[in-house]
């Protein structure tokens, strides 16, 4: 079970080297109930039905055939990419009999889509128990984390993403098969809260809210990480440990008394997140970082001082239109070459987010930025050269608009902020759109040329969290210094709400307002994180007057 994790000297020092070893004498003795099939790999449930024989005439048997084929070629060379004669080949059938079965191509992608959402959710459900309420929620934690972080899950959620952001003629089918599994994922969890509740362990709290907490700590670990910073999370520690502190969160803030009198007078006390080592977030060398930032996103900067000196625009949708708008300004200089690029990028980037980045034209572009085809083909060669330039755009004004600073004298306001921009980034009508062009990640021929946009979110983004929770440490608001963990659990609610929308294909629908729920994702973060000093203040101040304030100027 990979449970040895728990030997490291770093998990706790109160243990003597003898107390650890009764430590995993224990967990090997411990009575987990383990389903019978213990794969959880689903590259290795696809190869498995790839085994199977079709008997004659067995037509069925060779549809499921074509279908893990074409879902085991989706893995490998990327859903556009896909080819039929491979398709055909490795389901072991003539191509003919795959056009006798499949007439449709249409179909047998949705049928692909409908067998790969199978077979995750059969490998989620087939999950270990243990009688322990805090011990099982750490092996279903351990269970899903092991599932989602898997490179051939990341992939087919990305070609999952990608059917349900693409206006096609199966998008509205697509979005019907992953929200119906999804749904059932979403019944599984809330069965395993109700026990909890009727045992008494957990607090009788909006299951909604409980889920997001549970499910969107391990998505902000695994499919966040790999879909929205193209790159896997590495932990400090390992997985288990991660699951621990995962469901040590969760209970901290719905666990009852009765858990907690159980959990010191049981055997299973010694599993206590809040002694493991959380994982830093590493310091850079900032003048190569910055080096690296002006040559792959040259036009950072320039957004950056824009919205500095400019007012601030009313959202990212606004910012996004004024800048492109200001790069398509023709320069009086004819030989302004950057002048140039930028108009050609731009216009691209106008395509892809009214658009999506399928309907890009060359000859258009060209139009629209007042240069000639052949510029545009001498600046930027290829297709992928000119896409490249206009994924590092949008990247770059994203990210300015994501790590701008909140000033605000109340912490709740800032990062209620700070929360609330990732809804109104994500769930903008045209934000999938914006994010076709993202996509490309999900091509396996395009992964390594992607990579180095994902290396630069990874630390742009860490930098941002740091400084920002190195504020509140300074300020004596938090209690521990800052880490990959602390940005976890602040936007763990945020990231499931994405994932859902974005990958499953379900509309975000807020309690009441995002404005509300931001305030909700803060008020969390603070009861795990809060010092006394900043409870005192905040009873001092009034801070929490501010919620209500701003109900009322929106009402």
């Amino acid at each position: 079970m990979g449970i040895s994790h728990l030997l490291r000297p770093t998990v706790s020092k109160k243990y003597s080297q003898n107390k650890k070893c009764q430590v995993l004498e224990r967990i090997q003795m411990d009575a987990l109930v383990q389903p019978a099939n213990k794969s959880r790999n689903f590259e290795a449930k696809i190869q498995a039905l790839l085994a199977a024989q079709a008997k004659r005439q067995d037509d069925g048997t060779r549809k499921k055939l074509i279908c893990a084929s074409e879902l085991m070629e989706w893995l490998e060379a990327g859903f556009n990419e896909a080819n039929v004669t491979r398709v055909a080949d490795k389901a072991g059938v003539s191509t003919a009999t795959l056009y006798r079965l499949y007439p449709d191509r249409n179909q047998l992608f949705l049928d692909a889509l409908k067998l790969g959402n199978q077979l995750l959710l059969d490998i989620v459900l087939d999950a270990p128990q243990h009688p322990h309420p805090f011990r099982n929620l750490i092996e279903f934690t351990y269970h899903l984390t092991s599932i989602w972080k898997q490179a051939s899950v990341q992939m087919f959620y990305f070609i999952q993403g990608f059917i349900l952001q693409t206006e096609t003629e199966i998008t509205a089918d697509a979005r019907v098969i992953a929200a119906g599994v999804s749904q059932e994922f979403r019944h599984f969890v809330d069965a395993i809260l109700d026990r909890l509740v009727a045992d008494g362990f957990v607090e009788n709290r909006d299951r909604q809210i409980m889920f997001v907490r549970l499910a969107g700590e391990i998505s902000v670990r695994t499919r966040s990480w790999h879909g929205d910073l193209g790159m896997p999370y590495k932990p400090a520690m390992g997985w288990y440990e991660e699951a621990i502190k995962v469901v040590e969160e969760f209970f901290s803030l719905y666990g009852t008394a009765k858990f907690r009198s159980v959990r010191q007078q049981s055997p299973i006390g010694f599993l206590d997140g809040r002694c493991l080592q959380k994982t830093p977030i590493e310091e850079i060398n900032k003048a190569k970082f910055y080096a690296t930032l002006e040559r792959d996103l040259p036009f950072l900067k320039d957004i950056e001082t824009s919205l500095r000196e400019k007012p601030t625009p009313a959202s990212a949708h606004e910012l996004l239109m004024l800048e492109l708008q200001r790069m398509l300004t023709k320069s009086p200089n004819r030989l302004d070459a950057t002048n140039r690029r930028g108009r050609i990028v731009a216009s691209a980037s106008i395509v892809i987010y009214t658009q999506g980045f399928q309907k890009l034209s060359m000859a258009s572009i060209a139009k629209q930025a007042g240069v000639s085809t052949a510029t545009l083909y001498r600046l930027y060669p290829t297709n992928w050269d000119l896409y490249q330039a206009a994924y590092g755009l949008g990247v770059s004004i994203y990210m300015a608009w994501l790590e701008r600073d909140i000033q605000a004298a109340n912490p709740l306001v800032e990062f209620t902020h700070y929360a609330a921009v990732f809804f109104e980034v994500f769930f903008d009508l045209q934000s999938k759109n914006a994010w076709s062009l993202d996509q490309l990640r999900g091509e396996p021929s395009e992964i390594e040329q992607m990579q180095r946009y994902s290396e630069i979110k990874v630390q742009l983004e860490g930098l941002v969290w740091q400084k920002r929770f190195s504020k509140l440490y300074a300020e004596g608001y938090i209690k521990e210094l800052p880490s990959w963990d602390m940005v976890h659990t602040f936007q763990r609610p945020t990231s499931i709400s994405i994932i859902l929308f974005m990958r499953d294909g379900l509309a975000p629908v807020p309690r009441s307002a995002w404005f509300d729920e931001s305030w909700r994702i803060t008020d969390e973060f603070f009861q795990i994180y809060g010092t006394p000093h900043f409870q005192a203040m905040r009873k001092k101040m009034n801070w929490d007057a501010e919620l209500e304030a701003h109900r009322s100027k929106v009402s």
